[in-house]
C-alpha cells in the first residue's frame, strides 16, 4: 500500500517531467521558428526572385519604366496653349532631360538584370556534379 506521500513524491516527478518537456518543446519551437525565418527571408529577397524569375522582373522593371515615364511625361509635358504661336520646339528643356535620363537609367537596370541573370546561369551551367 502507497503512503501519501509517496503518492505526492510521484506527483511531483511527473510534473518536473512535464515541466521539463514542456521546456524542451519550447526550445525546438523557437528553434524552428528561426530557421524558418532565415529560410524566409533567403526565399523572399529580391536578389533570391529575380534568379528564379528573370523574365518576370525584367518584364516589372520595364512596365514601371513606362508608367513612371509616363507620369514624368504628363507632369513636365508640354502645356495646351490656345495661341497657335507657340511651337513644339518651345517646349521646356528640362523635361526632355529628365525623361530621357529615367530612360536611360532604366535601359541601365535592364542590362545589369540581364548580365547578373547571365552570369549565374553560366556559373550553374559550368558547375561540375560532385561524385
Amino acid at each position: 500500500m502507497t503512503t501519501p506521500t509517496d503518492q505526492l513524491k510521484s506527483i511531483q516527478s511527473r510534473i518536473d517531467e512535464l515541466e521539463q518537456t514542456i521546456s524542451d518543446r519550447s526550445e525546438q519551437i523557437k528553434a524552428r521558428t528561426l530557421k524558418l525565418k532565415d529560410e524566409l527571408q533567403d526565399e523572399l529577397s529580391p536578389a533570391e526572385m529575380v534568379r528564379k524569375h528573370p523574365f518576370e522582373a525584367a518584364g516589372g522593371v520595364f512596365l514601371a519604366g513606362l508608367i513612371l515615364g509616363r507620369g514624368i511625361r504628363g507632369a513636365f509635358g508640354r502645356k495646351k496653349i490656345d495661341a497657335p504661336t507657340v511651337s513644339p520646339a518651345a517646349e521646356p528643356v528640362h523635361a526632355k532631360h529628365a525623361t530621357s535620363g529615367i530612360v536611360v537609367e532604366i535601359l541601365h537596370a535592364g542590362k545589369d538584370l540581364a548580365l547578373t541573370y547571365l552570369k549565374h546561369y553560366l556559373d550553374q551551367k559550368s558547375k561540375k556534379p560532385k561524385t
